[in-house]
């Protein structure tokens, strides 16, 4: 079975790419060096399409602000002043006029569970933009009312009952069945607990004689279930019973998806599996990017949710047996990760203590990694655990070289100013997120430490290269501006200033555009707005490097593009 899964997900992959490498020569997932795109036109070459009058931030070397963009097929062909790029225009060119609207590179989400989301989308409600409980509940009753009779509805993360202005109590059973007397109706908040109604609880077989390990299921003073699960052993047990999606409805979700990420701004991501995620999952990804319905750049990392085992030798043999990089510039899996190795890792709430073995198993990994050429995409809150898996890669390093390998360190809230130092010796990047989660770590932490959840300034200014991103879309949303205010402004979700060093409107969309697509092996064709590169851009509804800080989270998309075609407009 372990051999027959390699083989069918190497073939299908060999589908979408002529990249595929002999598996006993060492390869590196770094593209061939190629020079710094220029802005100036490719002689002989006219534009196809021209945005004029416009505030096009190319976040260039220079972070360059031009007036105008003209491109030619699926790439850039220049950006300059009105008078130059319309210069370039002839009889068939399609000339659009900004009005003045600010333009940025398309956004890149360094970290985002995608493909989990996408099996549910169709029948979730996203909260990531509510601001009272009022609203919530009335987007449950509109959801009802675009989805068959008894069709469940699920709200899987995103949210915190903080944002809420009017009301933050619990959602009660009672409360839940009065707004969906006549659909099933699951609420997941973040990783700790969950809420139902009657109608979910009765379908999935849960009622007051129900015991649970590792949770706990709320009752109320009348000795009655709540409609609260508290912990995962509980909200689990029901959300691993909601009916399963058949293949044609999960395509048409995964489209849903697509459309919705890119009504947010974002045309590239990185998916890193995931809990609950199955080989499923990738099938209907599979499926979307061989009929040609990916709008949207999907890369996603070989780990332990598609074909790879949890054991040690499991991880080894599959370094050892697939290129690190395979597809093309739209679809393809690299990395591995975001959980390399479960013998360490770092679960909230618990001390952080690995055996000498599971050092010893994660280290041979990585020298593994290393050898062929692979790029490790780690998973790691604890600045403990920060500080071991850089000891081993130190120790690896002596032996072969890993800078150029791009190897990242994902969250990093807790990272001290010794890490980022060690970090930074060894070419190792980092992927933050502006999650929910954060903001519980910064309530444990307290003081000073809320500064530091994660410390993106004092990241910048070692000169390490750090992307931007969601951590999508149970522990946050995938909203980019969301991230970018954040990173800006230092505001939580119900307005408290959560992030006391944060960083100059110029770093943080750096970090959400060029800084990913280094970590991505793009930035030769991504990130930025510069002749040669692929048109992927947005077009903003208000302009980014003014509007006040604790406005940025509030900026929307009024188009977006993907490789010079139009993929959402308002």
């Amino acid at each position: 079975m372990r051999i027959a899964l390699l083989v069918t997900a190497f073939m299908v992959l060999n589908l979408i790419s002529a990249c595929s490498q002999d598996s006993g020569t060492p390869v590196s997932p770094v593209p061939s060096p190629s020079p710094v795109p220029s802005s100036s036109p490719v002689a002989g070459t006219g534009a196809d399409q021209i945005l004029l009058n416009g505030k096009i931030l190319t976040v260039d070397a220079q972070f360059t602000i031009a007036e105008a963009i003209a491109i030619a097929g699926e790439r850039i062909l220049a950006v300059g002043s009105n008078e130059a790029i319309q210069a370039l225009a002839g009889p068939a060119t399609r000339i659009r006029d900004l009005e003045g609207r600010t333009v940025v590179p398309g956004l890149i989400d360094n970290h985002n569970h995608f493909v989990r989301a996408t099996e549910q989308w169709y029948r979730q409600v996203r909260w990531d933009e509510v601001d009272t409980r009022r609203e919530a509940l009335n987007k449950l009753r509109q959801k009802a009312a675009q989805l068959p009779p008894g069709e469940w509805i699920v709200v899987l993360g995103g949210w915190i009952f903080e944002q809420f202005s009017d009301d933050q109590h619990a959602f009660s059973r009672q409360e839940l069945d009065q707004v969906l007397p006549a659909n099933p109706v699951y609420i997941q908040l973040g990783y700790s607990r969950g809420y139902a109604n009657s109608l979910a609880l009765a379908a999935t077989g849960i009622d007051a004689a129900t015991r649970v390990a590792d949770g706990t299921l709320v009752r109320d003073d009348a000795g009655e279930l709540s409609g609260e699960l508290i912990g995962a052993g509980a909200f689990l047990r029901l959300a691993a019973r909601i009916p399963a999606t058949s293949d044609a409805t999960w395509d048409q979700s995964l489209q849903l998806t697509v459309d919705d990420y890119l009504k947010a701004g974002l045309t590239t991501l990185l998916d890193v599996g995931g809990n609950t995620v199955t080989p499923r999952h990738y099938e209907a990804l599979d499926r979307a990017a061989a009929n040609g319905l990916l709008n949207l750049r999907v890369f996603y990392t070989l780990n332990a949710q598609n074909v790879v085992g949890a054991s040690p030798e499991d991880i080894i043999e599959a370094l050892e047996t697939w290129a690190p990089r395979s597809g093309n510039d739209r679809f393809g899996q690299f990395t591995y990760g975001e959980m390399t190795y479960q013998g360490i890792a770092d679960p909230a709430g618990v001390d952080w203590n690995p055996d000498q073995a599971s050092l010893d198993n994660y280290g041979n990994i990585l020298k593994t990694a290393a050898r062929r050429g692979w790029q490790i995409h780690e998973h790691s809150n604890r600045d403990d655990k920060m500080q071991a898996i850089l000891g081993l890669m130190a120790e690896v390093n002596r032996e072969s070289p890993i800078a150029g390998l791009r190897w990242t360190i994902a969250h990093a809230e807790t990272a001290s100013d010794q890490t980022i130092a060690q970090a930074a010796a060894l070419g190792v990047l980092f992927a933050l997120h502006s999650s929910a989660q954060m903001g519980a770590v910064a309530a444990a932490q307290g003081g000073e430490d809320v500064s530091r959840v994660p410390p993106i300034r004092q990241i910048e200014a070692s000169g390490i290269i750090w992307g931007l991103g969601s951590d999508g879309t149970v522990v946050s949303g995938h909203h980019p501006f969301h991230d970018l205010g954040w990173a800006v402004s230092g505001l939580a979700r119900n307005g408290e200033k959560l992030l006391q060093a944060t960083v100059s409107r110029e770093a943080a969309l750096r970090a959400h555009t060029i800084n990913n697509a280094y970590l991505l092996f793009m930035e030769d064709r991504l990130g930025s707005l510069e002749a040669g590169k692929y048109a992927d851009l947005v077009v903003l509804d208000s302009d980014y490097m003014s509007v006040p800080e604790a406005r940025i989270r509030d900026i929307h998309p009024v188009m977006t593009m993907v490789n010079g075609q139009l993929v959402f407009e308002q």
